[in-house]
């Protein structure tokens, strides 16, 4: 028994055990060794080519319960590099197999009552010739080196309509303040419909350029997209606490909750901190924002969505050994979370600083959860997954 409890270590005892894992805490279950009960998680890999870097995929689910998902697949692992194909798929299965999807699908929370889909966002990374690079940062914007011998660069925010389901849009540049840096997370994640009128799109990003000090905002319509407000989720006045990548999901008729991944400053990282989730509440429609909480969930970046109970999921990466994709549930609209019962659904993470997560979760029609997210394992392909698990 000692020797079997010195040489199984975790990742062996999943290996003979064939499945995933419940968080439930090491230490309980037997008295000889730690481990978590397992549970069976269904993964799939949704798309791994060798030599791409295949990373950040959006879901949708539609109303015919069909799956959608849009990635991009690029030649290296630069987050910027604009190079490489877009990938998008479908599942009519919940997520078991997947084909080439014949159009582009876009968030179904962009249609109206009028049937235009009205979007607002950032702008995101732009590249442009290195002989703009002193124009733009004279004028205060961040600009970073491109791998394709440009320079790159996220300032501003629009606003855009079709009423043809897609095919073309009238963009709008809206006005906002002069931020150095302003980033967009996933679609998916960071874009509400709370009713006809009231739309939420979360952006972030850097006040001042290449300072190490982000800020959560949010870009606000009350009259159905026709103007938008930027108003501020989180941000920290003595600025040690930087707040970054942006999640929200409605939790009640006017009530919206935030999940923010925690970015470090150097204030920060002398403090010797764990890197944990926090979140923020709104109660009138994300017009203000209570003050942000730690939420104790260590890991970054996070989604939200809210169960056919009620119960609020959080889905999460998790880039500290054993790397890999957590959730964690709330029964109290995300006030509280039940970290005695954290779900590890992989645990198999490699690759440089855990390359790894981004993940997306949507809920059935059978009940099941189906959660996509790019992962790195030991052979080093960086690729989208998902995996079909139950609460």
């Amino acid at each position: 028994m000692n020797k079997m409890k010195n040489r199984l270590t975790r990742k062996s005892f999943l290996k003979i055990m064939g499945t995933a894992t419940i968080g439930l805490p090491w230490g309980k279950g037997f008295p000889w060794f730690n481990f978590q009960v397992p549970r069976d998680y269904e993964h799939i890999v949704i798309y791994k080519k060798a030599g791409k870097y295949s990373a950040f995929p959006n879901l949708y689910q539609l109303k015919n319960g069909m799956l959608y998902t849009e990635f991009r697949s690029r030649p290296s692992g630069s987050h910027i590099d604009p190079r490489g194909q877009d990938i998008r798929l479908v599942s009519e299965d919940g997520g078991i197999s997947w084909k080439a999807a014949e159009e582009k699908v876009y968030n179904p929370h962009f249609l109206s009552p009028s049937g235009e889909l009205v979007n607002a966002n950032g702008y995101g990374w732009r590249y442009v010739d290195p002989s703009e690079r002193s124009s733009l940062e004279s004028n205060g914007i961040e600009v970073r080196d491109s791998p394709d011998g440009k320079v790159a660069y996220a300032y501003g925010c629009y606003k855009e309509v079709s009423s043809n389901g897609g095919k073309d849009w009238i963009q709008t540049e809206l006005k906002v303040p002069r931020e150095a840096l302003i980033m967009v997370y996933l679609d998916s994640c960071t874009f509400l419909r709370l009713n006809d009128d009231i739309l939420l799109r979360a952006v972030y990003g850097r006040p001042v350029a290449n300072k190490r000090f982000y800020e959560s905002w949010l870009l606000r319509s009350e009259n159905g997209g026709n103007t938008w407000d930027f108003v501020s989720i989180a941000a920290d006045p003595d600025q040690v606490t930087g707040m970054g990548e942006t999640a929200i999901v409605q939790t009640g008729e006017n009530e919206v909750l935030a999940m923010v991944r925690l970015e470090p400053t150097e204030k920060w990282n002398r403090l010797n901190k764990k890197r944990n989730l926090y979140s923020v509440r709104s109660l009138d429609g994300g017009k203000t924002w209570l003050d942000p909480e730690d939420t104790g969930i260590e890991g970054y970046p996070a989604s939200l969505v809210k169960l056919h109970n009620g119960h609020i999921l959080c889905t999460y990466g998790y880039r500290t050994s054993p790397m890999g994709i957590r959730a964690v549930f709330s029964n109290d609209n995300g006030i509280t979370w039940n970290r005695n019962d954290i779900r590890i659904l992989r645990d198999d993470g490699a690759g440089r600083g855990g390359d790894l997560g981004y993940p997306i979760s949507v809920q059935r029609a059978d009940g099941k959860i189906f959660t996509i997210y790019y992962m790195t394992t030991d052979e080093g392909i960086t690729h989208v997954a998902g995996t079909i698990w139950e609460e």
